[in-house]
């Protein structure tokens, strides 16, 4: 978890009434951010833990970014809705550290995405990937790691893999409304799935 300091952050604190007038302001910021290549923290509604990267895409639906380490590595592709963010902040000697720690290089460059909601850029992810993480917002500490077999307009069938203390796969159902965030091309991830194909 990043340890911030108030000492000469700057920050945008969201209002909880927001989304009644639009989030106008935090989305011109956010692509003010992006353009500069910041890297940023967003905390959210939905869990106590933020979120440190650089922004990928903004639009009034979602937020999509490269999660970054504190020291510097890449840690994944994620999107979430755009209306869980409470807070954004930049600019502190965290920030900076990651910033000079990081390697452009390290940062994979075919996460481009065309869909602009959050539904539809999971399933664009998941034709895409072989494999997603599916944050749910009753407790984002844990994932499911899988893809979507199936899916109508209330449930996903996705067919998952487990951690590598069992190597095994299942099948879960889970609903559409409690995915608060998804995630692709972390290297945990990547190793998972790898495991399970080697055939061990």
């Amino acid at each position: 978890m990043l340890i911030t300091t108030l000492i000469n952050i700057r920050f945008l604190r969201v209002n909880s009434h927001r989304m009644i007038n639009g989030a106008k302001m935090l989305i011109k910021e956010l692509k003010k951010l992006k353009l500069q290549s910041e890297v940023i923290s967003i905390e959210r509604s939905c869990h106590a833990e933020e979120l440190t990267g650089r922004l990928c895409d903004i639009n009034e639906h979602i937020i999509s970014m490269f999660l970054l380490t504190d020291e510097g590595n890449f840690d994944g592709f994620t999107v979430f809705p755009i209306d869980q963010v409470i807070e954004v902040y930049w600019g502190n000697r965290e920030h900076q550290a990651i910033a000079q720690l990081m390697s452009n290089t390290a940062i994979p460059v075919n996460t481009e995405i065309k869909a602009n909601q959050f539904r539809s850029i999971i399933l664009e992810l998941n034709k895409s990937h072989n494999s997603i993480c599916f944050h749910e917002s009753n407790n984002e500490d844990s994932f499911d790691m899988g893809a979507i077999e199936d899916y109508d307009d209330t449930w996903m069938k996705l067919h998952t893999f487990s951690n590598k203390k069992t190597l095994s796969r299942m099948h879960k159902l889970i609903l559409w409304e409690d995915i608060s965030r998804v995630v692709v091309n972390s290297p945990y991830q990547n190793k998972i799935v790898t495991l399970h194909q080697s055939g061990i």
